[in-house]
This record gives C-alpha cells, sequence and structure tokens, in this order.
C-alpha cells in the first residue's frame, strides 16, 4: 500500500489518452491499461478489480499492490518512504545510520538509456533495484560510473568498494 497518498497535487489522468514516451530512461512508459476507459479496471496491471462477493468494484481504479509500484517507480517521494521504512536510514556501503542519505539504483538507470519502450527491464524501477547510500558513499559509486553514461548496453558490475 503506498505510503501517501494519491492527493489534489496528482493530476487527474482516468480516460485521457495516451502520451507518447519521449524516451527518458529515468521516467518509463506508462502501460497501455493505464490510460482505460473502463471503470474497475486496474490502470497498472489492466485486470478488473473484485470485491469479496466477486462483483466488480468500479469504484476502485487500482489494487493496492499496483499503486504501491507506480508510486514508486514515478514519485520520489514515495520511493525515499518505502526505502526509509526498509532501511531506516542505514548506508548499505558503509553501514553508517544518519538523517542525510541519498536513494540509490544498485544496477543504474543509465543501462536502460538507448532501449525501446518495449524492451524495457523494469526490475531497473523496482524496490529490490533501490538501496540506501550515504553521500559520501553515494557519490563514490556515481563517480565510478561516470563511464556508463557515454557507452551503450554496458554491464554494471558490482563492487564491494568504490575508488
Amino acid at each position: 500500500m503506498p505510503l501517501s497518498r494519491f492527493g489534489k497535487r496528482h493530476e487527474r489522468t482516468f480516460g485521457k489518452e495516451k502520451e507518447e514516451w519521449d524516451g527518458d530512461f529515468r521516467k518509463p512508459p506508462k502501460p497501455d491499461s493505464y490510460y482505460t476507459t473502463i471503470k474497475g479496471q486496474c490502470r497498472w496491471c489492466g485486470t478488473m478489480i473484485v470485491k469479496e462477493d466477486g462483483t466488480i468494484n468500479e469504484r476502485r481504479s487500482w489494487h493496492e499492490d499496483c499503486a504501491t509500484e507506480y508510486m514508486i517507480i514515478y514519485h520520489s517521494k514515495e520511493q525515499r518512504a518505502h526505502l526509509r521504512k526498509r532501511d531506516g536510514g542505514k548506508c548499505n556501503h558503509c553501514g553508517v545510520v544518519g538523517k542525510r542519505w541519498d536513494a540509490d539504483h544498485v544496477r543504474p538507470l543509465v543501462e536502460q538509456k538507448f532501449v525501446k519502450a518495449k524492451d524495457l527491464d523494469w526490475s531497473y524501477y523496482g524496490l529490490d533495484n533501490l538501496q540506501t547510500l550515504c553521500k559520501k558513499c553515494h557519490r563514490k559509486k556515481t563517480t565510478s560510473e561516470v563511464h556508463l553514461k557515454k557507452k551503450r548496453n554496458t554491464k554494471y558490475k558490482r563492487t564491494k568498494k568504490w575508488q
């Protein structure tokens, strides 16, 4: 379940026409079901939302797990809230617990650069690919990955220490 609630700050998009993906690997394209006009259909997975008695729930447009996944991918505040809940602000590399930390992708998103929408690896955007790093460790890791920004289709090698 999302830790934050949908509110007035979220744009109302139910039933709008599908937008063309601009190729920005940081924000993956939304699925076709996101633009549904059918009440009771989940906007993430596309399946119908069913009540306990077996009837379609026309008042809802998201499964709880689907809403959580969507919020983690498209809203950094939600992403950080889930990381804080999971890791407690502890650096995944050096073990320091602090108030200032960064959300880091274990496998960097830049590996998805130049990948077509149909070939995207959605595991790059999930909570399992996120880790908490202190500012110092995050700077070291990001510096060690700078070569990936220039190359295409390179594979990231996870190291014990960044130099």
